[in-house]
């Protein structure tokens, strides 16, 4: 799946309503549908929590895992981590994505 960046403040603000989040091993994913033609990423962690090469890391590895879901539907994607999330594989959160309806609909096999 190819993403654009979700980078726009209000963009953000219309993703981070309860019902369009999924909470795991702290991490909160907020998928919404959206009315572009392309599907948008946005990933966010406090420089509280990590230190710059933690929250790289936690970037790369979170735009890999969903990488590999097939893309039927144009979605927005925020993904918000902390420390604990920072220190999880490609493959736990890879795991994690996939248990969220939305994007269970968009796995490829």
């Amino acid at each position: 799946m190819k993403f654009r960046a979700l980078n726009k403040k209000i963009h953000f603000e219309n993703l981070k309503k309860e019902e369009f989040c999924f909470a795991a091993k702290d991490l909160k994913i907020f998928v919404k549908e959206n009315d572009i033609k392309t599907s948008r990423l946005g990933i966010s962690i406090s420089s509280k929590q990590s230190n710059a090469v933690g929250r790289n890391k936690f970037k790369r590895r979170t735009r890999e895992a969903i990488r590999g879901f097939k893309e039927n539907k144009n979605l927005d994607i925020l993904v918000l981590g902390n420390k604990e999330s920072s220190n999880l594989s490609s493959r736990e959160l890879s795991n994690i994505f996939k248990k969220h309806p939305l994007l269970l609909e968009n796995e490829s096999n």
